[in-house]
């Protein structure tokens, strides 16, 4: 088993370039696509107290030995194709022996959940789902009117992260609902 863990990108950008790029690194390490997962944490990358996400992204590559030949090809595809979606990258390799990896695989259930189990869409997302980060609608508008337009936008989707004053009317809500309880 080969684990790409990326450290500094959101985990919906991970997911999608796992599905994207999968396929390729397992070709390239002569594996089935099986035998590579990705894992991406909740976690951002810091420098000098400054957050990095997207800016500075490390993979690191836990690959059994066997593995070692492959490594530039690897690096190399990787830091091409994930320069798309940070600015710097960098790519380590750490190898253990085979004989030093246990697992245990339950043989009554599939060997990986796909996006055909999956029954409640409310609960999970389909990775296919996350918009193209590297695209965007370039607006020609004056500042109300591309306010006007993002609001109307955000409010048709349930996805898209609400981007006005969350609390607007707070204190005025807040101080009136003191004069009542005195």
């Amino acid at each position: 088993m080969i684990t790409i863990q990326v450290l500094g990108l959101d985990q919906f950008v991970v997911g999608r370039y796992s599905r994207e790029s999968g396929g390729n690194i397992a070709q390239l390490f002569e594996c089935s696509e099986d035998d590579v997962s990705f894992y991406a944490p909740n976690a951002m990358m810091f420098h000098n107290g400054v957050e990095q996400t997207s800016w500075n992204t490390l993979v690191k590559i836990l690959a059994p030995k066997k593995y070692r030949v492959m490594e530039k090809g690897v690096a190399d595809y990787i830091l091409k194709t994930l320069s798309v979606y940070s600015i710097n990258v960098e790519v380590v390799f750490e190898y253990y022996d085979e004989e030093s990896r246990y697992s245990y695989v339950n043989k009554e259930y599939p060997r990986f959940i796909t996006t055909n189990e999956i029954r409640d869409d409310a609960a999970s997302m389909e990775f296919g789902d996350v918009p193209d980060l590297m695209e965007g609608e370039e607006d020609e508008c004056d500042d109300e009117e591309c306010e006007e337009h993002h609001h109307h936008h955000h409010e048709e989707s349930e996805t898209d992260i609400y981007l006005g004053n969350a609390f607007e009317g707070f204190e005025e809500r807040y101080e009136e609902s003191r004069k009542n309880k005195n």
